[in-house]
């Protein structure tokens, strides 16, 4: 893992700086990259957003708001202007933490992560570089360089983060639907309710089959919520159903 290295990378560091109170005997020296261009990309085209390891939040609001609504959505609810001035999407990423708001969003739409190294340049989607929480799949040597995701051209979608109150919250559940009209296929992702932001293929699998009616009973199944000082399991176990009952009743 990133973390782990001796020498750390450094990017806008809200998270990371924190963390590194409790972990000064593995880290030993951050090395600043938030003034490298090759880390701020953020281009649109044939229906594929890529964004830059190394964009911040408040970038993205201000040069790219109209290109991915819910995506826009999911930022401009992260902490507060501060913290969105300096945190990056890279940094969200590696993180690996399951209430990342961005995270559902790129799940539901199979993100392609590309990680780089003096070595090699290597592409793998989201859901198998996070492998846990703050667990990652990059290697010692590599630094997520971007993130590519394929937009389609028609959707419907609807995202939700639940939390105790609107501003500097993490959320005890965060839900991102889509709906292809074109194909009939829906697309879900929950975040904080299971030890990764989880992408529910098998509700998924049930819709395309309109097995509409058991798509709920099947999310309780999937999700995996804990207790813990933000809500409990029962509550986030009730969300996800309730958003995604009222998701698929707006999408039919």
């Amino acid at each position: 893992m990133l973390n782990q290295a001796v020498i750390q990378p450094l990017a806008g560091g809200t998270d990371l700086l924190v963390q590194a109170l409790t972990n000064r005997h593995r880290v030993k020296a951050f090395v600043r990259i938030d003034h490298l261009a090759e880390l701020k990309t953020l281009e649109f085209s044939d229906n594929e957003l890529t964004i830059g390891a190394g964009v911040t939040y408040t970038e993205y609001l201000e040069k790219a708001p109209k290109l991915l609504p819910p995506l826009t959505e999911a930022v401009a609810l992260i902490a507060s202007p501060s913290i969105r001035n300096m945190a990056t999407f890279g940094g969200n990423i590696v993180n690996a933490s399951p209430a990342a708001d961005t995270l559902p969003v790129l799940y539901a739409l199979d993100a392609i992560l590309t990680l780089e190294s003096v070595r090699s340049i290597r592409q793998i989607p989201v859901r198998d570089f996070i492998t846990g929480p703050k667990k990652t799949s990059i290697r010692s040597d590599e630094l997520l360089t971007e993130i590519q995701m394929n937009i389609p051209m028609n959707y419907q979608y609807t995202y939700r983060k639940i939390g105790p109150r609107k501003a500097l919250s993490l959320s005890k559940v965060s839900f991102m639907g889509f709906y292809l009209p074109d194909t009939g296929e829906i697309r879900l992702a929950y975040g904080s309710v299971g030890p990764t932001v989880i992408r529910a293929y098998g509700a998924e699998q049930l819709f395309r089959e309109r097995k509409i009616a058991s798509i709920p009973d099947c999310i309780e199944r999937i999700v995996k919520p804990i207790t813990d000082q933000r809500s409990t399991a029962e509550y986030r176990r009730y969300l996800c159903f309730t958003l995604t009952q009222l998701f698929l009743s707006n999408s039919l």
